[in-house]
């Protein structure tokens, strides 16, 4: 049988990894520190049914020194050997079962280390609880030496004190005000004081804001401002049935992408674990900055994010019924402000009314959505018994809407996010509701036929404009059709308006991909462009007897260029220079001493 051999840690490895590696910033020592001080407070009110209200007193020392001193359970040697001195070894396991005690926050036995990224020595003076007639002194250095020695009892109180000093680089770190801010960071809920003993006066760190003369509501806001800088326009209670959580989130007031990165306080225990609220938060929460204190959710070996688990998923489940459940109350009790909330962060209250029937149901009176009969309500559009149709592309929406609201027809604008999703919805929700994409929409049928005489006086103008736009594939055709001030319709079939942008992808793309276009563009066979004049138009009817080709022509051409421009059509070089050349003839016929004959 081969023997056995036993790992080795290498000390100064395993700190560069928690430098670089577990922990973001050396900050950490902080946290960690208050992690264990806390951890011990909870361990004493659990040994001690006769212990009184914990507490953490921090001192800064001159030479850059920091104190700091928690009056918890402190630990016997044998403890310090077992805790301190093996790497993932926790004290706050039950030795006889080795399961982590859920009365505390600190669970893999690395925290301490955490120093060794600010200091090159930790000595630690601790008197346990257990045994209160004895007293050490420990020296913890990065080879992985330490020494312990005992100590007269009388000398520190039940608890223990953590003495490091900086070392070079990290000086920053041990200020009164930098550590005052860390605590406050990481530990602003701790039920207990955390207590600064500056050179000049002693204060409590962690004090909560007190507004006695202000509603709760006013309190709570105070709160948020507080910690986050933000007048907010409410705030939404969370508090979790299950006890898995409690806080507050706060409405932001001005509107955010969904995606935004927002920095929350979310606390593991009254100790914060993240800013980032990507783990436990709905992914539709951007609009809000969270406190939030959780109780019985794992973290990382980091402690800077939670554990993938059952439990993680149960509280995100009841978080985001707390926060919908609030905002379907809001339209009963404040609804003023719930359409203040709708017009700032109409993405996030459109996402969650697309993932959950019950709110869409409540919103979607309040939701709004652009038309071609301006803005509309989910409320207006519940009323209307007419078809409704919707484009989710915004240029065919602004070519065709003065056509559509000619003929009264209803034509909503669906490019928006989540819009498409929630007209669905919304005709699942009202059958009578009869809602249809613009594709189905047939433009020939406001296509009239004009006069038989108008045609005829008119075949000169069409033929000129035949010639004009052959080169650019367009044919032309006279119509009449509302509205009358609209002189000329371009409208192409998709095969057209295909080789239109590869057209002109090929006029702006380099040689590399000519090639490549050209080959595309030969697969279109059949395609149709058409612009159409409107001879209910005056102008229109103007040209129509105008005996001046020259001008007649130039007009044609930018009334061409100016469908294109309207319809947000690519343009082609060819296109361009057309506006541009024409536009310099009017400057000339009007700059000329040619006298207007009554023409254009």
């Amino acid at each position: 049988m081969a023997e056995p051999f036993v790992f080795k840690v290498n000390l100064g490895g395993m700190i560069d990894i928690l430098a670089n590696h577990l922990y973001s910033s050396p900050e950490v020592f902080v946290r960690e520190l208050l992690q264990n001080g806390t951890d011990a407070i909870s361990g004493r009110k659990l040994a001690d049914p006769s212990y009184g209200e914990g507490q953490i007193d921090i001192r800064v020392e001159p030479e850059k020194g920091l104190v700091f001193t928690d009056n918890g359970t402190g630990l016997t040697e044998e403890e310090i050997h077992q805790f301190l001195a093996v790497i993932g070894q926790s004290s706050k396991r039950d030795l006889q079962t080795g399961r982590i005690l859920d009365d505390y926050i600190g669970r893999f036995g690395i925290g301490m280390l955490s120093c060794f990224m600010v200091t090159d020595e930790i000595m630690l003076r601790t008197r346990s609880v257990k045994d209160a007639t004895h007293a050490y002194e420990f020296h913890g250095k990065p080879d992985g030496t330490y020494t312990i020695l005992e100590i007269p009892a009388e000398e520190i109180p039940i608890g223990t004190q953590v003495h490091i000093l900086a070392k070079k680089g990290t000086e920053s770190y041990f200020t009164e005000e930098r550590i005052s801010e860390l605590v406050r960071y990481y530990g602003l809920p701790l039920p207990f004081p955390v207590m600064m003993h500056g050179a000049e006066e002693t204060f409590r760190i962690n004090e909560m804001p007190q507004t006695a003369s202000a509603s709760a509501r006013e309190s709570i806001l105070s709160l948020g401002k507080q910690i986050f800088g933000t007048e907010f326009m409410d705030y939404i209670p969370l508090e979790s049935k299950s006890g898995l959580f409690s806080g507050v989130a706060f409405i932001l007031p001005y509107a955010v992408s969904l995606h935004a990165k927002n920095k929350h306080r979310i606390y593991l225990k009254n100790m914060l674990l993240t800013e980032d609220g990507d783990t436990i938060l709905p992914k539709w929460s951007g609009f809000l900055l969270c406190f939030l204190n959780t109780t019985g959710l794992r973290p990382t070996a980091s402690r800077e994010n939670f554990y993938e688990d059952d439990m993680l998923e149960q509280a995100r489940e009841e978080l985001s019924i707390c926060i919908s459940d609030y905002l379907i109350n809001l339209s009963h009790t404040d609804p003023e402000l719930l359409e203040d909330m709708i017009r700032i962060h109409f993405h996030a209250i459109k996402s969650m009314a697309c993932e959950d029937q019950t709110f869409f149901r409540t919103f979607i009176p309040f939701l709004k959505f652009e038309t071609n009969f301006g803005e509309m309500t989910g409320k207006d559009l519940l009323t209307r018994r007419d078809p409704i149709s919707f484009t989710n592309d915004i240029n065919q929406f602004h070519r065709t809407a003065p056509i559509l609201l000619a003929q009264n027809q209803l034509l909503l604008n669906a490019c928006y996010v989540y819009d498409t999703a929630l007209l669905r919805m919304l005709q699942e929700y009202e059958e009578e509701l009869i809602i249809y994409p613009l594709e189905l929409v047939t433009f020939e049928e406001f296509l009239e036929e004009p006069p038989a005489q108008a045609q005829k006086d008119a075949a000169a103008l069409i033929r000129t404009a035949k010639q004009c736009f052959a080169e650019f594939d367009c044919d032309a055709q006279l119509k009449r059709f509302s509205p009358a001030q609209l002189p000329v319709f371009f409208m192409l079939d998709d095969n057209a308006e295909t080789l239109r942008e590869i057209q002109h992808s090929r006029e702006n793309s380099s040689e590399l991909f000519a090639g490549m276009l050209d080959s595309f563009a030969e697969e279109i066979q059949e395609h149709r462009a058409t612009l159409y004049l409107n001879w209910s138009n005056p102008l229109i009817r103007r040209l129509i007897k105008l005996n001046r080709p020259d001008k007649v022509k130039v007009c044609l051409e930018i009334l061409y260029v100016q469908s294109l421009l309207t319809g947000r059509f690519p343009m082609r070089g060819g296109e361009m220079a057309l506006l541009n050349d024409n536009l310099i003839q009017l400057i000339e016929w009007g700059t000329s001493e040619v006298k207007n004959d009554g023409d254009i």
